[in-house]
């Protein structure tokens, strides 16, 4: 892996990094992604085949800036701000201005932006904002997607490039997997949202009989009081976790593919029309107002109920 990180599939374009699954020609040693190799079904150098042709990596002449973050795997340095190194991928600095550290059980969460311009001249800034979204994910570009996006675009937009690299990349999305039914409407997936709130109801059924018997709205010789009541609350509340886990690796795929299809309906609605087109993302660019609105308010009867307000 070490031998090609950095370099590029010959076939996409893409560079290799960790997470790539790579296949390399027996004959040459060309590396691909094993996506690339299964869709050409054979080394894209065959025709050099059976003479000298070697597969040798690109060494690029990286020029060193003064006071930068130098790449402890390939000794790159880049410019004070980067987040993941430019030549082989590798995660550089988490403590960056690009990027913001939350705790969440188990470990923390990094949430990455699109790139400052504090500190950075107008032309710097704007070619590594061209660089950082070049090219397109299922014949969507990404500069529309980060627009469409708004809040923590980088971050999704660089998992949907792992993805579209490594259909075997996951990533846990915690706040999908705490709050699934609040994420998905946060960021406008209103089927899904509907659906992760019937589950999650459902599920909590048994939960919600015991909390109004213990606070004395609900009479415990009632009907719903069913005997075992408490160990089938046990018994969905653990299910109500699994499906919370099940969701946050669900969560970028499912945005992944939301995004891309309402992007595509958009510039299908707007029949050719650029300015029309970006209209529409422009007017449905960022998350849910009504999603917000649902998040702060949970937040504001979470924080009522455990200081029993």
């Amino acid at each position: 892996m070490l031998k090609v990180k950095g370099q590029v599939c010959d076939v996409c374009g893409e560079p290799f990094d960790n997470d790539s699954d790579i296949v390399v020609c027996p004959d040459c040693g060309t590396p691909h992604h094993r996506q690339c190799w299964h869709q050409l079904g054979h080394c894209v150098n065959e025709d050099k085949h059976g003479t000298d042709f070697e597969w040798k990596p690109v060494v690029e002449d990286i020029p060193q800036i003064e006071n930068g973050i130098s790449c402890p795997d390939c000794g790159a340095t880049m410019p004070q701000g980067t987040m993941y190194c430019e030549n082989c991928g590798r995660q550089l600095n988490v403590s960056t201005p690009d990027t913001k550290t939350f705790n969440v059980p188990g470990g923390t969460m990094e949430v990455h932006r699109l790139p400052s311009p504090y500190g950075m001249s107008v032309e710097d800034y704007k070619a590594r904002v061209d660089r950082e979204l070049a090219g397109e994910i299922d014949g969507v570009p990404l500069r529309d997607m980060a627009i469409f996006i708004g809040t923590n675009a980088k971050y999704y937009i660089y998992h949907f490039k792992k993805m579209r690299q490594n259909p075997k990349h996951k990533v846990m999305n915690w706040s999908a997997c705490l709050f699934p039914p609040l994420w998905l409407l946060f960021r406008k997936m209103w089927k899904h949202a509907i659906l992760a709130a019937l589950i999650n109801s459902i599920l909590n059924i048994p939960t919600f009989i015991l909390m109004a018997v213990q606070t004395g709205s609900l009479s415990a010789s009632s009907p719903l009081v069913f005997p075992g009541i408490e160990a089938v609350a046990r018994i969905t509340s653990l299910m109500v976790l699994a499906v919370g886990v099940l969701w946050g690796f669900m969560a970028l795929p499912l945005y992944k593919k939301d995004t891309v299809r309402r992007l595509k309906k958009m510039k299908e609605d707007a029949q050719g029309d650029t300015n029309s087109y970006y209209r529409s993302i422009l007017e449905n660019a960022g998350p849910s107002k009504i999603g917000m609105f649902a998040v702060i308010a949970f937040a504001a009867l979470y924080m009522m109920t455990i200081f029993g307000i």
